[in-house]
Order: C-alpha cells, then structure tokens, then sequence
C-alpha cells in the first residue's frame, strides 16, 4: 500500500478560468478526506478559495461533504453554484 493517493480535479465555469485549466492532478497522503484537498488547492492555487464555499464538491459523480475519504484515482468534480430565475 502506498503513502499517497493522486486524486483529478475537474474544474469548470469560473475555476477553470481562474487557474486556466480544465482538471489538475493532486497528489495526497493516503487517508484524506476532501477537506484536506480543499484546503490544499487553496494553497496551491490562491484566489481559487473565493469560489470554494459556493461550489459543490462531487467525488466520482457523487455529492460528497468535506468528511469523505479520498482513495487513489478518484475524480472530484468542483461544481459552480447554479443561478436559475
């Protein structure tokens, strides 16, 4: 068993604007929880936060709260908040 987990992050509408791209690999230590990779790309991409507590978060095409464990190859999807009227 490895020491690390390398999880996708799908990015779209204004994050992938921001960061300039459409997904970014992160590389994690084994056990993470999605709030962890939340603060990590905060970190690594600053401005990125601003949209982070009105964004969903999905992990493999599930809604997912900031307690979920993350495992090696699993693809988070940040998803905009979406206006209606």
């Amino acid at each position: 068993m490895t020491s690390e987990i390398i999880v996708t992050v799908r990015l779209f509408a204004a994050p992938r604007e921001f960061t300039g791209k459409s997904e970014i690999q992160v590389t994690l230590p084994t056990g993470a929880r999605l709030s962890e990779l939340i603060k990590r790309l905060s970190a690594d991409y600053p401005g990125l936060g601003r949209y982070l507590p009105y964004s969903k978060l999905a992990v493999n095409h599930a809604i997912s709260t900031p307690e979920a464990i993350l495992n090696d190859s699993d693809e988070v999807a940040l998803l905009p908040p979406v206006g209606g009227g």
